[in-house]
């Protein structure tokens, strides 16, 4: 990415300001550094320029949330049903119907909602503020005022406010990760870059949203608000595009299927019905019946409430689920484009080792005495307790000296001078007493702190050369401690290794995902060798580097023909990434991405589950499906575990709601071939469908995962869930027991009433037997976890059900009529021999059968 700034309008824009001077730059602006601007002039240029801030995403309001989703194919299916029963009297009908509607549309809205107002939250802290000088006077503005030719000083632990050309620096050292993803600190100069370099190696510039971790600066703002760099990725992003998941497409193909199932059958049923002279009322109503039979309403209730309750889970275990279709795709994920710095590792810098010539200092007091003398020689550990905040180095060696039992600085020297690293002497130094004796310490770049030792014997600065360039091999960042007593000569003292250490449980987090067959694939700013070592560090053994210029100087046949062994790439670049992410679904591939950074945003667009950090930029958040809320990728494997469950159950939910269809559309059918004008009610087909259907598939939700579920490889992309072998033996299985209850109610019963209500009851039992024999397609009911409010659900059902005929009100309005013991036994067999058979089948051959 080149490294260029829009241009603000009115005069105020400048072209590549970091390849100018200083100088120059404050003066294209008007400024006077030693002033800064004066107030009427910085309120003329926020008039021109406009505020200092980034446009906040569009929210959708309420009723446009429930517009949609009342909208839905199935939603409005079921609404013209609901319509034609109470336009023909059956208003008890119509209105329970439209009871089922709540659910539907309710659960999809407060979710979408919810996730709406977490983000909002997560913005609402109040604007930073900037240290500005104004006619000559330092004072604290809030941010969104800042203005081009405005000078800002920034301090070791800021965040910078806008892009700044610097003016003047001391020893600073900037984070650049949320644009670079570079992860170890880099320094800030004054001089001028190179044309045509790319934004990780600017040097010259602060840009916006990186922060200051070491020393002191000034600067000159060049770019604010969308015209930044962080903005400009902000606003070059096109709104992503919202692709239907694959089950959404299966729901749509399903809701086609049966609906053009309906019309036959309503076509079938009024067209004989008037055939055979009956009331124009009883084939209309008949007709209404098959409808409601056909249309599938309960799978959205199904799907809203298991992705609903997921997203919930989800949300207990630090995953905020923005977009609930993410949930399914998770479980098909079978590439993981992920960050190193703050996703597998802390994004913060720790002691690593600590060494000298004659090796590493292991025991806890050798390593405490060098690193006091490293706290002591930094400059800003003496003014912790004015309020001072420390550098990254100073918090690292004070967390290695707090693991140690050793908290701050002893009492036993008193401090002379101290000053911190500037461009011209890259090392803090120090000087301190120690009773009589007057002490000096530095510590900095190793390659300057050699420089003042260099009076030491040839060979024993050799020594500390090697050891040097052996540490720098090791991707970490190399400080040198040396110090010297009464102006003598100075000596090294050891050699400070500090990484950006491993995320706690991040190599079994990866591990679960290559057992998983997922591929991981790092993808990073950080150098080649930064990179190898977390990598391996984090379980990726034997990973090799691939840079993002050998990315570029392959086409994409080639790129397409390493993907699959590609497992880190370092210095690479949006652009680059991006590339992978589009190459791969190309390929078939189903790509989870993780960012926190404005850098990441594109390829978070183009993923198909697209995950941000809780910690990262908003426009990283905007372009998220899911929100990391403590930023571990061992969360996400957690979030990949999860979506594997919610899959599996939406697919036992839906194995048992099709077989229900097909049950009663095969009923219907049937019976009003053999001259049944009515053969069921629509209650009856609403208590089946809206009731008895939604409480023990909903129960699916509450199904555990299955012994070895994270073994498997996952999901192919494009196989759907119910594949046609699989609707195949659904279809049997409906089948057998619409067969079976129409036996009965031919040749079974007292009186048609009788016939009927024995019929209904066996498609009742029969359901929900097949409910909770179906919980796994594969594994016989014994070898899964308990679930029992799937069990409670089918029990209260079969209880319900038969104590309806004893329920004056309910018996009317079912026509229900008591079976004795023959007939439940009768019903009671009818059910539970296709589930013997399910099992033994799957207990003895592993083969998928459906009961």
């Amino acid at each position: 990415m080149a490294a260029m700034t829009a241009a603000p309008p009115d005069g105020l824009a400048l072209a590549d300001p970091q390849t100018r001077p200083a100088d120059e730059v404050a003066r294209l602006l008007s400024l006077e550094p030693a002033l800064g601007l004066e107030a009427g002039d910085a309120a003329a240029r926020l008039e021109a320029v406009g505020r200092n801030e980034l446009e906040a995403g569009q929210r959708e309001s309420v009723l446009l949330l429930l517009f949609g989703a009342a909208t839905q194919p199935f939603v409005v299916l079921l609404l013209i049903a609901a319509v034609l029963a109470i336009a023909l009297g059956e208003v008890r009908d119509g209105l329970l119907v439209l009871v089922g509607l709540l659910p539907i549309v309710g659960a999809d809205v407060v979710t979408e909602y919810r996730g709406q107002q977490a983000l909002e939250a997560l913005r609402a802290a109040s604007a930073p503020l900037a240290r500005v000088r104004r006619d000559g006077v330092v004072d604290d503005l809030p941010a969104p005022l800042l203005v081009p030719g405005d000078l800002v000083l920034l301090r070791t632990g800021d965040v910078v406010p806008a892009d700044l050309r610097l003016w003047r620096t001391d020893g600073l050292q900037l984070d650049r990760s949320t644009l670079t993803g570079e992860s170890l600190p880099e320094p800030g100069l004054v001089r001028p870059d190179a044309p045509g370099i790319t934004l990780a190696e600017v040097r010259a510039m602060a840009h916006a949203g990186t922060s200051v971790v070491a020393g002191r600066a000034e600067g000159i703002v060049v770019a604010t608000g969308q015209r930044t760099a962080f903005g400009a990725i902000a606003t070059g992003l096109a709104r992503r595009e919202r692709r239907r998941s694959p089950l959404q497409l299966e729901l749509d193909r399903l809701v086609r299927i049966l609906l053009v199932v309906a019309i036959g059958l309503i076509i079938v049923t009024t067209g004989l019905g008037f055939a055979r002279g009956n009331p124009p009322a009883e084939n209309i109503l008949a007709g209404v019946s098959a409808a409601i039979a056909a249309i599938p309403e309960e799978p959205p209730i199904l799907l809203a409430v298991i992705l609903g309750l997921g997203a919930y889970r989800l949300l207990r275990r630090n995953v905020l689920v923005r977009r609930l279709n993410a949930e399914e795709m998770l479980g098909a994920v079978d590439l993981i484009l992920t960050d190193k710095t703050g996703t597998l590792t802390a994004n913060r810098l720790a002691v690593r080792d600590v060494r000298g010539t004659a090796g590493p200092f292991e025991t806890t007091t050798a390593r405490q005495r060098v690193l006091l003398d490293a706290l002591r020689a930094e400059e800003d550990a003496w003014r912790l307790a004015d309020g001072v905040r420390p550098g990254s180095f100073t918090r690292g060696i004070l967390a290695a000296l707090d693991e140690l039992g050793l908290e701050g600085l002893p009492g036993d020297e008193a401090l002379v001078e101290a000053q911190g690293p500037t461009d011209e002497r890259p090392y803090s130094w120090s000087v301190a007493r120690r009773g009589e004796r007057i002490v000096e310490r530095a510590i900095g770049a190793p390659e300057s702190i050699l420089g003042l030792a260099d009076g030491l014997p040839p060979d024993e600065l050799g020594a500390w050369h090697e050891l040097v360039d052996a540490g720098a091999g090791e991707g970490g960042r190399l400080i040198l401690l040396a110090e010297r007593i009464d102006s003598g000569p100075w000596r090294p003292e050891a050699v400070l290794d500090f990484a950006d250490p491993l995320r706690p449980h991040i190599a079994d987090a990866v591990a679960l995902a290559r057992r998983a067959g997922i591929q991981l694939l790092v993808v990073t700013g950080d150098h080649p060798r930064t990179a190898r070592a977390i990598a391996v560090e984090a379980g990726l053994s034997g990973a090799a580097v691939v840079t993002g210029a050998q990315l570029d100087a392959w086409d994409d046949a080639q790129l397409g023909a390493e993907l699959a062994d590609l497992q880190v790439v370092a210095r690479a670049v949006p652009e680059q990434k991006l590339r992978l992410v589009r190459l791969a679904r190309e390929r078939g591939r189903t790509v989870a991405v993780t960012g926190d950074g404005v850098n990441d945003a594109p390829a978070l667009h183009a993923a198909d589950v697209a995950v941000a950090m809780g910690s990262g930029t908003e426009v990283a958040k905007e372009a998220s499906d899911l929100v990391l809320g403590d930023d571990s990728f061992a969360t996400l494997t957690y979030a990949l575990r999860e979506g594997r469950r919610i899959i599996a159950n939406v697919r036992s939910g839906l194995v048992f709601l099709v077989s229900t269809h097909v049950a009663l559309l095969g009923f219907l059918f049937i019976a009003t071939l053999a001259g049944y004008a009515l053969p069921l009610l629509p209650i009856q087909i609403l208590w089946l469908e809206l009731f008895i259907d939604l409480s023990t598939s909903v129960a699916f939700e509450r199904e555990r995962e299955a012994p070895g579920a994270m073994d498997l490889p996952p999901r192919p992309r494009g196989r759907p869930i119910l594949t046609n072998d699989l609707l195949v033996r659904i279809v049997a299985a409906g089948g057998f027991s619409a067969l079976m209850a129409l036996l009965l109610i031919e040749g079974f019963g007292t009186s048609p009433a009788h016939a009927q209500w024995l019929a209904f009851t066996t498609l009742v039992v029969a359901q929900v037997v097949r409910a909770y024999s179906n919980r796994s397609l594969i594994l016989p009911v014994w070898r899964l976890p308990r679930n029992t409010f799937l069990l409670a659900s089918v029990t209260a059902v079969m209880v319900i059900q038969a104590a309806l005929p004893y329920l004056p009100y309910f018996a009317e309005a079912f026509r229900a009529v008591p079976l004795d013991a023959t007939e439940w036994a009768l019903v009671a067999l009818i059910a539970l021999a296709p589930s013997a058979l399910a099992q033994i089948v799957r207990a003895t051959t592993g083969r998928t059968w459906v009961a």
